[in-house]
């Protein structure tokens, strides 16, 4: 008994005495930073699309220096343009991100690389069919589209963030996880992309890269007919109409301090859509 309770005594003693880590941190109501990211470069790929322009106003405003990456140049300089007009840093870069070597130089010659927000993609769209009428060229091109071109960036980005850190996001879809009829390529395409982060964030967290998903519900494009405004409506619990600006603010979440303890998660953001894919024609 004399040995254990020395034994005890022994190890309160080396407790008190080793080196003690902090287990919280201590919050400053009211002092929120306007410009978190200020002094950061982001990379936002698909950056002239519907999403993507999103996302690379919400980083600039933020104080990002962000690089709007897309094929299209004249919608890149729209983007850039709009992001000018809010006096954010934004520039355009046409990247061919089907070409492994172009998408490597543009990474190379970056000055530095804090965010990149892979939000490029598509999907089978107006070739859209069942399975056993789908031909494997539409296959293919989504696949490539959405999930190979995610993983080349990542790879091409992670290079560019070792040794310094860096946050990461790629879009995803609640169809990767529930699938949706006449769509098989694009689901495959996106539960793929989550599966690729899951993994990569065990191999990048040593690197203190943080990798995660953010999966889109339904999100209209355009000005809205009162018969669709209706079906946004119906396709999710919240009875809400899914903005762009919703997909930003979670992306701009995960890079931000909002994200530091966070990695390899897919944060869906559907208005509950994904409870069961309501609003879907029959």
């Amino acid at each position: 008994m004399l040995v254990k309770r020395l034994t005890r005594k022994f190890r309160a003693v080396c407790l008190r005495l080793a080196q003690q880590t902090a287990t919280s941190r201590t919050y400053v109501l009211g002092t929120t930073d306007p410009k978190p990211l200020l002094g950061k470069v982001a990379v936002v790929t698909g950056g002239s699309g519907a999403l993507g322009r999103a996302i690379v106003q919400r980083l600039a405003v933020e104080g990002a220096t962000v690089y709007a990456l897309g094929r299209d140049a004249s919608r890149l300089a729209s983007v850039v343009a709009e992001g000018v007009a809010l006096g954010a840093e934004v520039h355009g870069s046409q990247v061919d991100l089907s070409d492994d070597a172009a998408v490597e130089s543009f990474f190379a010659d970056l000055p530095r690389l804090d965010i990149l927000v892979c939000s490029a993609g598509g999907s089978e769209r107006d070739a859209a069919a069942p399975i056993w009428q789908q031909s494997m060229a539409v296959i293919d091109d989504v696949i490539a589209s959405n999930l190979r071109t995610t993983i080349q960036c990542v790879a091409a980005a992670s290079r560019r963030m070792l040794g310094e850190g860096g946050r990461i996001v790629c879009l995803s879809s609640v169809i990767g996880e529930r699938g949706k009829a006449r769509f098989s390529g694009y689901a495959a395409s996106k539960a793929g992309i989550i599966g690729f982060v899951r993994a990569a964030a065990i191999e990048l967290g040593e690197q203190d890269i943080r990798i995660n998903v953010v999966s889109p519900g339904q999100i209209p494009r355009g000005d809205l007919s009162p018969d669709q405004l209706v079906w946004q409506r119906s396709s999710n619990v919240l009875g809400e109409v899914g903005a762009h600006e919703d997909i930003a603010e979670a992306v701009a979440y995960l890079v931000g301090d909002g994200g530091r303890f966070i990695t390899g998660h897919n944060l869906v953001v559907d208005g509950g859509r994904s409870l069961g894919l309501r609003g879907d024609a029959k």
